[in-house]
């Protein structure tokens, strides 16, 4: 099974024009089968009574004409793969009860009696090239002796040279015919699988034309139509919590003032610290709205210097960061975007970690600190907007929550993936996958 699975075309086409010809094959044994079926009937009963009919005329001859008069007979009723001979005794060869089978109801039918058949030994070790020998007694100026027929047999009809060439020319064309409709039909499919990828990665696609057979066409528009609701739906969206996030600027602003006028120095702090919290909130749901419903475009950069960027700009603020800048990868992507991801993790590495370790493999950006990790249980929940961990992220450092969600949605829609994981001995690595 896995030699089949192995040979099985992973392609349309190939599956196609294998089956077409699988299909071809099966027609043409079965027309040839009957075909020779047929021709093996009418040559057993064609031959045979041909051949004893001949037999018969040659050994009236023999025993109505003069001795001197035989050798010429013998040679004129003689043909390729025919011999006749007049012999005294009968040679020591088997009997072949199959011959004699085939040719008794002849034999019957023109009244001979007394013949024998042996058989031929082949010389190619084939049953289908053996032939045989006819031996009819008849008497010679008084003398009893035998006519002998020998035949050599050449096998049934072989497999027709027209039959082969048809199925050339059949299989020929049906691949051609293949070819040419599967192209004309993955061309779209090629276009709308390249669309559909773009699309996921966050990429803005045109409308497609929509082209070639009806079922492909109707999957076009299907596409198109699931594009524009996907636009609409992010637009609006992004457009309710920008304005929301807008809207309680104002209110904010307001208990800050009214807040001033608290007696209370504790509780007056306590309250301006809480409201610092809630303004630093919704600057950066601003922010990310702001960056969600921009439409950066993509672009093939070095993703090692893009990393290199971020790294060094951690390094002149006097954090501590392990890099080394490995050879250039080309890489497409929306660098603003993807850049702000690796700046959230890594700011997030190093404000936890106090110090962190970056290193890229290929498409993979992998981010490790000293801290104190994550438990397991959690692991997926520092990724939802605003999340906080009190084990492991203090509330006293100033993070809104949203670096981690606003990494995941901008590595999401590259096609990545973000995982986190707890290292042995302390510290956690962040692992940013990208196609």
């Amino acid at each position: 099974m896995r030699v089949l699975r192995w040979l099985w075309p992973r392609g349309l086409t190939g599956q196609l024009i294998l089956g077409l010809t699988a299909v071809l094959l099966i027609a043409q044994a079965i027309v040839m089968a009957i075909f020779l079926h047929q021709q093996a009937e009418r040559f057993q009963r064609d031959t045979g009574n041909f051949l004893v009919r001949r037999v018969a005329l040659v050994a009236n001859l023999i025993a109505t004409t003069p001795p001197t008069m035989h050798k010429e007979v013998l040679k004129v009723a003689s043909a390729p793969g025919l011999r006749f001979r007049v012999r005294r005794s009968l040679p020591g060869l088997p009997q072949s009860p199959l011959f004699h089978a085939w040719l008794k109801p002849h034999l019957a039918a023109h009244g001979i009696t007394g013949a024998t058949v042996f058989r031929l030994p082949s010389k190619h070790h084939d049953s289908a090239r053996q032939g045989g020998l006819l031996a009819v007694p008849v008497r010679v100026q008084g003398v009893d002796a035998w006519l002998t027929l020998t035949a050599s047999r050449k096998g049934a009809p072989p497999w027709p040279r027209y039959a082969l060439i048809s199925f050339a020319i059949a299989a020929l064309g049906g691949t051609a015919v293949i070819v040419l409709l599967v192209r004309r039909a993955m061309r779209p499919l090629k276009t709308l699988s390249n669309a559909a990828e773009r699309l996921g990665r966050g990429e803005a696609v045109e409308q497609l034309d929509e082209r070639g057979p009806r079922d492909i066409r109707t999957t076009i528009a299907a596409f198109n139509r699931m594009q524009a609701r996907l636009h609409r739906f992010v637009a609006d969206r992004t457009r309710m919590v920008a304005a929301i996030s807008h809207d309680l600027r104002s209110p904010i602003t307001a208990l800050r003032l009214r807040t001033e006028m608290v007696d209370q120095d504790d509780l007056r702090e306590r309250m301006i610290a809480s409201l610092d919290e809630m303004q630093q909130m919704v600057e950066a749901t601003l922010a990310f709205a702001r960056e969600d419903a921009a439409q950066e475009a993509t672009q093939i950069i070095n993703l090692a210097g893009l990393v290199d960027e971020v790294v060094q700009a951690y390094r002149e603020r006097g954090a501590e960061v392990e890099w080394q800048e490995p050879a250039a990868y080309d890489y497409t992507c929306r660098p603003l975007a993807l850049k702000r991801a690796i700046d959230n993790v890594l700011g997030n590495a190093i404000q936890y970690g106090e110090r962190a370790r970056v290193r890229l493999e290929a498409a993979t950006i992998i981010i490790a600190d000293d801290g104190p990790g994550i438990p397991e249980d959690k692991l997926d929940q520092v990724f939802e907007p605003f999340a906080r961990l009190d084990e492991s992220r203090s509330s006293e450092t100033g993070g809104t929550g949203l670096g981690l969600a606003i990494a995941r949605t901008i590595v999401n829609n590259h096609g990545g993936r973000i995982e986190l994981t707890n290292l042995n001995g302390g510290g956690l690595q962040a692992k940013i996958s990208l196609p």
